[in-house]
């Protein structure tokens, strides 16, 4: 807890892009995450836990998505065969929205790795487009609160890359309501994941609106 309230206070009062960065609660999960002053958080998207708007100036976008998964504590076994499963689903729906073959959609990096005490797994994505910009998204995922957190963070490739810093203090500030996992069932695993541990549906609303903030 003492080193969570630090870093707290280190990204309240570091200054990024020009601003500081604020702590937002989800008001039923009960997660905890920093994004900068001006981008407010929005609940409406049933398909979301909570996307969170952006000045026009930027393309970022940032959204937490959650699927329950009884009995889930972290390994690497589990990590890998969610983030394959999220990658076939996200490949599927973003080449739809960008009128390009799923398999020019290339994950460039994955790292299964602490922040803290806490055990993550980070995905990184790249695609082209048929326009002057290159899709950049980075997903960390989150396996805590009985379920998998999906942390999106996307944006145009040349501004994510000069912000790169900002993109993982975000996602580094990710801090779940109960961080600790009881013990669980490899049965009762494998029954949660099914085909896949995190749907499509849940990536569509982000997609539709990643695209069309990019294309104005």
């Amino acid at each position: 807890m003492r080193v969570w309230v630090g870093a707290l206070l280190l990204l309240i009062t570091s200054q990024i892009i020009g601003q500081p960065l604020q702590v937002y609660t989800h008001p039923k999960k009960g997660f905890r995450i920093a994004t900068p002053g001006t981008w407010k958080p929005d609940t409406s998207n049933p398909d979301l836990l909570v996307e969170f708007i952006t000045p026009d100036d930027t393309s970022f976008y940032l959204s937490v998505a959650y699927e329950p998964v009884p009995f889930a504590t972290p390994s690497r076994f589990l990590y890998n065969t969610a983030i394959d499963n999220f990658l076939r689903e996200f490949r599927k729906v973003l080449a739809q929205e960008l009128k390009i073959k799923p398999e020019q959609i290339v994950e460039i990096g994955r790292n299964i790795h602490k922040v803290g005490t806490l055990s993550v797994a980070t995905l990184d994505v790249r695609a082209p487009t048929r326009d002057d910009w290159v899709f950049r998204a980075r997903v960390r995922l989150v396996i805590a609160d009985q379920g998998l957190y999906a942390i999106s963070f996307t944006g145009d490739e040349e501004e994510f890359q000069q912000n790169e810093a900002l993109v993982n203090q975000i996602l580094d500030s990710f801090q779940p309501k109960n961080p600790q996992h009881p013990p669980f069932s490899t049965r009762a695993l494998w029954m949660a994941l099914g085909a896949a541990c995190i749907s499509g549906v849940l990536f569509t609303g982000l997609i539709l609106l990643l695209v069309r903030k990019l294309s104005r």
